[in-house]
């Protein structure tokens, strides 16, 4: 398999995560994407078999071993566990599903809501909204509120939903630090604490992703 990748996307992360926890990293190969300054509001040039690939030109973006693209991150999750039934990372049906999903889509939709506050602030400062940003900020408060008072339906083994959890606290801390994301989420604050020393949280920590190079 061979996923289009950088170090700094959230979403790719998970993806990642989600692979070592299933044992699949080492079918993994990376293939780097480069994202100058510019990608939140202009059209950037693109490696052409990444946008043959998935013409949406966004990451993560996973090609299977039988040549088959797929997008966004849940999606190349669900095929990572369709490879390793063993450790199942979603319930499967009934009443936990449908917690499960709801978790990750308040997860996932603090992720978005940050995605798009960077976008945001790496415009030249004479053109970015502060309404804008502020709704943002605002929004994925929300979300950690959320996150933060639904902490008793992470109990049991690491699963899809934790991840991504896991992943907007971690995001938090990288993107956004004077945030103080932890004050008045103790319990959030706390499991975080714990979920971070993970190996696959480890090996998988987000740095800047290059704004030049080739993704040969």
């Amino acid at each position: 398999m061979k996923l289009y990748w950088t170090p700094a996307s959230p979403f790719v992360r998970k993806v990642m995560v989600v692979a070592i926890e299933l044992d699949l990293d080492q079918r993994i190969e990376i293939r780097p994407t480069y994202w100058p300054h510019n990608w939140g509001f202009q059209t950037i040039e693109f490696e052409p078999d990444f946008v043959a690939a998935n013409p949406v030109a966004r990451i993560p973006t996973l090609i299977t071993d039988d040549g088959v693209a797929i997008a966004e991150s849940n999606l190349i999750c669900d095929h990572l566990q369709s490879l390793n039934e063993v450790k199942l990372l979603m319930p499967e049906s009934g009443k936990a599903r449908s917690q499960a999903l709801r978790i990750l889509g308040i997860a996932d939709g603090a992720l978005e809501a940050m995605i798009a506050r960077r976008a945001e602030l790496l415009r030249d400062s004479t053109t970015q909204s502060n309404d804008f940003i502020d709704k943002l900020r605002t929004r994925i408060g929300r979300c950690l509120d959320s996150l933060n008072n639904e902490l008793a339906t992470f109990e049991g083994p690491i699963s899809l939903p934790q991840i991504a959890t896991g992943i907007a606290c971690s995001y938090m801390d990288f993107r956004y630090p004077a945030d103080d994301w932890r004050k008045e989420r103790s319990h959030l604050a706390a499991w975080h604490a714990v979920f971070a020393q993970r190996p696959s949280m480890l090996k998988t920590e987000a740095a800047e992703t290059p704004q030049h190079g080739s993704a040969g």
